[in-house]
């Protein structure tokens, strides 16, 4: 019996235009009136996470930053946090500095990145958005500020060059000092070690006395694999990666299809 349903946002909650369908929404609606409990898993940070919290009516902890957090944009308190070390945070921002590769310093007050393409989305989406849910950046190149100022849960870095992605990805496995995960073409999330969806799901399955047998998940890249190893029943989405789908019990159909709606009809609702 299903008792709690685990949902990853960009490629499968989230539609290809970062919008949660109103058939998604129905139901997630549904699926509450039934006493289920219901929420995300994300790589996304607090400050990105915040514009989806009132349409979802997420009210209690979230699976953040690939599972370095559980908590919510909105609230002080944290049911978990890891946090990256100081010297890791300064080695990896110079290093990405030097090589003219992009990295963005996730913290729960703001995004600390100099000006790139993804930074110029999102402050072009901010536009769109009520002022509490507006997504804050900071520009600060120097590392050691970075490092001194703030609590950083994760690093994004994004490579486009797939020789110099492939290569920056070797050097930080050979490290064995973080966790890596792909969380799509051309990035790099870089998380406290230990830090994933999987141990994440466990921590919040147990604050709410749910066996992970009852806990069904959905997702779609490298960094949901943990957690759709962890669950009772996982699900991939159809646009999800070939490891994905090899290892869920069942695949739905894509994010563009209202995969996770699909799936919930017809082996919730419809029951």
């Amino acid at each position: 019996m299903i008792k709690m349903i685990v949902t990853d946002m960009d490629g499968t909650l989230l539609n290809s235009d970062l919008k949660i369908s109103e058939r998604n929404l129905r139901a997630i609606e549904k699926v509450r009136e039934l006493g289920i409990v219901f929420c995300v898993a994300t790589g996304r940070p607090d400050q990105l996470v915040k514009e989806y919290v009132e349409p979802l009516n997420m009210q209690k902890p979230m699976i953040m930053y690939n599972g370095s957090v559980v908590g919510h944009p909105f609230q002080d308190e944290r049911l978990y946090e890891e946090t990256l070390d100081k010297e890791d945070v300064i080695e990896i921002i110079e290093y990405c500095n030097q090589n003219d590769i992009i990295s963005m310093a996730y913290t729960k007050e703001k995004i600390i990145s100099k000006p790139n393409y993804r930074v110029d989305f999102f402050l072009e989406r901010n536009k769109t958005l009520k002022p509490e849910a507006r997504s804050i950046f900071e520009d600060i190149s120097d590392a050691n500020e970075v490092a001194s100022k703030y609590k950083v849960q994760k690093i994004l870095i994004i490579e486009n060059d797939q020789k110099k992605y492939l290569d920056l990805k070797s050097k930080l496995e050979a490290k064995n000092k973080f966790t890596n995960a792909t969380s799509q073409k051309g990035f790099i999330d870089i998380n406290p070690k230990g830090c994933n969806k999987g141990k994440a799901l466990k921590i919040l399955a147990k604050h709410y006395h749910i066996d992970l047998k009852n806990v069904a998940v959905f997702g779609d890249q490298e960094n949901d694999l943990t957690m759709l190893e962890e669950a009772g029943v996982s699900i991939a989405m159809g646009n999800a990666v070939e490891k994905a789908k090899e290892i869920a019990d069942y695949v739905t159909l894509s994010n563009n299809d209202d995969g996770v709606a699909v799936w919930i009809e017809k082996h919730i609702l419809n029951k």
